[in-house]
């Protein structure tokens, strides 16, 4: 249970570390959030190992930081994009600047397509187009056929081989408010993830401690997997000079050749009369 707790759990000690010195992104965050949720299972699985001291210290020392973990997961969208995307990487409700921001910027669609057909109707040029490119911006293209029907307060804008480009105030106030937007969100959004990952960065302390229990537990598991699939038994060591292994293997030699049945061997060595072992031959 311990171990399957594990798996999802990425390295805490690193994250924590991006997080502390400002090189963390939205991803790192988001794995950080992950990570975290899951502490609560693996406190539960030790727990569930009884009295033993080792699990009792152990737990005793795990910080689930779900206070953390519930701050990434208010604050951040679900599986953000690593870096500048047209992703959003704030969540909805959260900030009200940045909500009334992408409002505009969703209405923009349903505003070039209301104008295109309110100036069709306006002008009668039927084949009347609002569109956009990078350079120029918005714009209404009409066809040098139809040019005697544009009105007066359309401003030229750009002139192509078949056609000509205008604005409109109303147009133009429209790209002004569009464009400053789409500017504004990539600004704010950066300012309040860097925000949130210094109130994360806060607690990196309490996060390297969790990993230091959730390291420790690894191991211990990971020894304790390996014991339980391939036999093995916790030695009994004491100040005594005697060394004695009764149908000992070698774990490595088992692994490499598994089809292989391996021969175990009995070592005894005492400080008196079984004090050397000469190995000859290719164990040498």
């Amino acid at each position: 249970t311990v171990r399957e707790a594990l798996r999802a759990v990425h390295d805490l000690e690193r994250l924590a570390t991006r997080i502390a010195i400002g090189s963390a992104n939205p991803r790192d965050l988001y794995a950080l959030r992950t990570s975290l949720e899951v502490l609560p299972m693996v406190a539960d699985a030790l727990g569930e190992l009884g009295d033993k001291a080792l699990g009792r210290q152990l737990a005793k020392r795990l910080d689930c930081c779900e206070d953390v973990a519930s701050l990434v997961a208010v604050r951040l969208v679900d599986d953000p994009p690593a870096g500048p995307s047209t992703k959003a990487v704030i969540r909805e409700g959260c900030d009200g600047r940045l909500d009334e921001l992408r409002s505009a910027r969703a209405e923009g669609k349903g505003f070039i397509a209301a104008l295109e057909t309110t100036e069709r109707e306006r002008t009668g040029i039927t084949s009347l187009k609002v569109g956009f490119n990078k350079v120029f911006g918005y714009f209404i293209e009409v066809s040098k056929s139809n040019l005697a029907k544009v009105p007066e307060h359309y401003q030229r804008k750009q002139t192509l081989t078949n056609a000509e480009r205008f604005i409109t105030p109303e147009l133009k106030e429209f790209e002004e408010t569009v464009l400053g937007a789409e500017e504004k969100i990539g600004a704010l959004e950066q300012d309040l993830f860097v925000t949130l990952r210094q109130e994360v960065a806060s607690e990196a302390e309490r996060l390297r401690a969790s990993a230091d229990v959730l390291a420790t537990l690894d191991a211990l598991a990971a020894l304790a997997d390996v014991a339980a699939r391939g036999g093995w038994i916790r030695p009994v060591v004491d100040d005594g000079l005697v060394l004695e292994v009764r149908h000992g293997r070698h774990p490595v030699i088992e692994a490499l050749q598994p089809d292989v049945h391996f021969v175990p061997n009995d070592v005894y060595l005492d400080g008196g009369e079984h004090s050397i072992k000469l190995v000859t031959g290719p164990n040498m």
